[in-house]
């Protein structure tokens, strides 16, 4: 089990509860641990044992040496789940920008509104996620000063208005996933937020692996992608030669669904040709391990 840390030392506006209420320890592997150390708090030898670090919407002014300890336990490999408030940040003080900073990230002040959506090429999806407001989450782009940070890429793990407003990143040998949103801590967002932190605390990538291929199905001009995403959820992409006309998420129950829900789907494609039928599509998927 990693050990997954709460602040409480900077003031936190969101309560420990309230993140332990939503995240499934169980399935997501961890066990938590709440930071009330009074005084200095953060300090290395709470990080070094902390393998995932919860602060939440912040109050106190981070000190320059809980910006460079923090710096640090992302760089060594830990990963920093921050919630920020809405912006203007200044009551954090000049070492809060700095962190900012080096982690490129910023906000736009405005809200943005809507049902969030999930990118599909991200191993959360078939999670729900509902958030009403959020600020979109602006990061760096610049090559140099990535490479100088040690930031290897940014993901974009929830888009409202087709813009981020959840978003992972990673930095050296750790990593950091930004919330824009305090709605995030909320029951009907459990099983997004078990996920993710199942996620990191495996060290597991949040994007859809790219090494499956294509299957044949039958001697049709068909083919299927199947992805695992996470837990019983799965991407199944469907091509007719190189054009993809569906792409689902499914939650995988037995094989016998699986092969019902792929001929369904391709039973209603209006095309010149072969349709393969249960068998073939049963014979062509047999290579591929699903469940779990």
């Amino acid at each position: 089990m990693k050990l997954c840390s709460i602040d409480t030392t900077l003031n936190e506006s969101i309560q420990p509860k309230q993140i332990t209420s939503v995240v499934d320890i169980e399935i997501a592997e961890i066990k938590f641990n709440i930071i009330k150390k009074i005084g200095t708090g953060l300090d290395r030898n709470i990080l070094e044992k902390s393998h995932i670090l919860f602060i939440s919407l912040p109050r106190k002014k981070i000190t320059q040496d809980q910006y460079i300890e923090l710096t640090s336990y992302i760089d060594i490999g830990g990963c920093l789940v921050l919630t920020l408030p809405s912006p203007p940040w200044d009551d954090l003080g000049r070492f809060f920008d700095e962190f900012r900073k080096e982690l490129g990230i910023s906000f736009q002040s405005n809200y943005v509104y809507g049902l969030p959506r999930i990118p599909v090429d991200t191993r959360l999806i078939g999670s729900e996620l509902k958030i009403t407001q959020a600020h979109v989450i602006e990061y760096e782009t610049r090559k140099d000063l990535l490479k100088e940070r040690g930031i290897k890429n940014y993901i974009p793990l929830a888009l409202m208005d087709n813009q981020p407003v959840i978003i992972a990143g990673y930095k050296r040998r750790g990593r950091f996933v930004i919330f824009s949103s305090p709605e995030i801590f909320n029951k009907q967002n459990s099983t997004y937020l078990t996920k993710l932190i199942r996620l990191s605390s495996k060290r597991m990538d949040y994007l859809l692996s790219t090494k499956e291929e294509k299957i044949r199905i039958g001697d049709t001009n068909f083919y299927a992608l199947i992805q695992h995403a996470c837990l019983d959820s799965y991407l199944l992409s469907l091509y007719h030669y190189n054009f993809i006309f569906y792409q689902g998420d499914f939650k995988f129950t037995t094989i016998e669904y699986l092969l019902k829900k792929i001929h369904n789907i391709i039973s209603k494609q209006k095309i010149e040709g072969k349709l393969p039928d249960l068998s073939e599509i049963g014979t062509s998927l047999q290579s591929i391990k699903l469940g779990g």
